[in-house]
Order: C-alpha cells, then structure tokens, then sequence
C-alpha cells in the first residue's frame, strides 16, 4: 500500500524503513506482492504497474494497457501473476509483467483483492459481495454466492480450499467470511468488533491477521472461530497486512508501518 507513489524498504524486519524511488509513477500504489527477497510487483491507479527485480533499489514501469485503477496484485512465481481493479478489471502476465492480458470477470464491480495459491487457482473480491473463482489461471471466472452485498476488499488462502475475505458492511462494521471448500460455502464469522476491515493475511489454515479502521488488528489461531483483538497503539486506519510465518508480519496503513515478530503483539 503507499499514497503518492510512496514505497519504502526493510532489511532488518522493520527496525528501520529506507524509502525507495518511484519516480516512474507519482500515482498511489495499493497493492504489492513479491515472490522473493528480490523480486516483486507493485499496482496503482491509472493503471500503473511498477516492477522490481533488485529488492526494490529500482522500480520499472510496465505497461498494463488500461487506466483503469489497479487495486490488489497476486503472483505465485517471479513470471505468474494476475491484478485487479476497477470495473471488474483483471490483468493476467505469465512472464514477468512483460505483458498484461485483460481476462474477463463477468462483472463491472471493483474488485479489491485477489489470491492465488498456485498458477491456476486464484479467488477475487469486491463490492457488492462480490467474489470470483478460477480453477484455470484466470481463463474462466466463475462467481460465487458470497451470502453478502456488502464491501469485500481483502482475501488470504492458504491452499486451494481454505481462505478468508474481508470487508465492511454498508454501515462499516468488519466482515469476515470463511470458505473451507474452495469457496462453494462462505460462512459469516464474529469479528467481536465493529470498525471495517481492509486487510487480511494467513500462514496456515489456523494462523491469520485482519486489519482495519480505527487502527483495529484482530488475530486468530482458530480459523476464524475466535478473533482476539490486539493492541496497535494507533488509531489510524490500517489498509493491508502481510505475515511471512506465524509470528513474522506487517501492517501498513495511513502514514503507518507496523511490525511484529511475536505472536501476540503488533507493535
């Protein structure tokens, strides 16, 4: 996540934050994936796709062919990946981000996030309840009922079948949904807590974090049956959130960068 291009770096497991030039873009950027310390895809508004390969120390721009807003970014290896965005947007690249391909969604609704757990079985969400499936790397999608109209804007799975969105109703109170069967059945779970949520990350089947409004970060050990909520020490609103293991995670937001390396802590 950034605002104006922002994007910084850690080398240190967040003590210190270097930022890192965009000057290829001054466009926000709102979704980041990497494959490896080195490598790794950031998307913005208009469009924009920025490419490293050099742990950020340059950024490249690529060119997505669309201006449409670019919203959440997912690769299961350095060359496969797949973004979406506005308009039901979805942009698939199989070598690099070299090229983007428009696939179709289905939909004109904004899709927020999208996770793949390898090349060719991804889920995206959006408004609306929106939520999508493909089982053949993006060239068919397939809606699913989501049980919900409201907001979608963040989905962590950690296998085929087992993952978790997030959102905020039309009232702005969290969202959280279930699916353990490759999203045929999504099932509401009990936040235990109101502000919206707009980031989630899972390292297993159990193991996961949930960020929101309000500076709220909600962590589970249960999947999803009990979200126990943690202290940020900010109020700000936090928009994504990234866990490598268990313990091991960051929380970024508003002019905020948060990192933990405990289980029970954010800080």
């Amino acid at each position: 996540m950034g605002f104006g291009g922002t994007i910084l770096r850690t080398t240190d497991g967040g003590d210190t934050w270097i930022p890192q030039s965009s000057a290829t873009t001054t466009s926000d950027l709102w979704g980041v994936s990497f494959t490896d310390a080195n490598t790794g895809t950031a998307v913005g508004l208009d469009g924009t796709i920025l490419r490293t390969t050099d742990g950020g120390a340059t950024w490249i721009r690529q060119s997505s062919g669309t201006t449409e807003w670019l919203l959440g970014v997912s690769f299961t290896d350095a060359n496969t990946g797949t973004a979406v965005g506005d308009g039901g947007t979805i942009l698939r690249t199989t070598d690099g981000g070299a090229t983007w391909i428009p696939q179709s969604s289905g939909t004109t609704a904004w899709l927020f996030g999208v996770s793949f757990t390898d090349a060719n079985t991804g889920t995206a969400v959006g408004n609306l309840g929106t939520i999508l499936r493909t089982t053949d790397g993006g060239v068919t999608w397939i809606s699913q009922s989501s049980g919900t109209g409201e907001r979608l804007r963040a989905v962590s799975f950690t296998d085929a079948n087992t993952g978790t969105a997030v959102g905020a109703n039309l009232g702005g109170n969290g969202t959280i949904l279930r699916t353990t069967d490759g999203g045929d059945t999504w099932i509401p779970q009990s936040s235990g807590t109101t502000p919206g949520l707009s980031g989630v990350s899972f390292t297993d089947a159990n193991t996961g974090t949930a960020v929101g409004n309000l500076g709220t970060i909600l962590r589970t050990t249960d999947g999803g049956d009990t979200w126990i909520l943690q202290s940020s020490g900010t109020t700000l609103p936090l928009n994504g959130v990234s866990f490598t293991d268990a313990n091991t995670g960051t929380a970024v937001g508003l002019g905020t960068i948060l990192r933990t390396t405990e289980l029970s802590n954010a800080r």
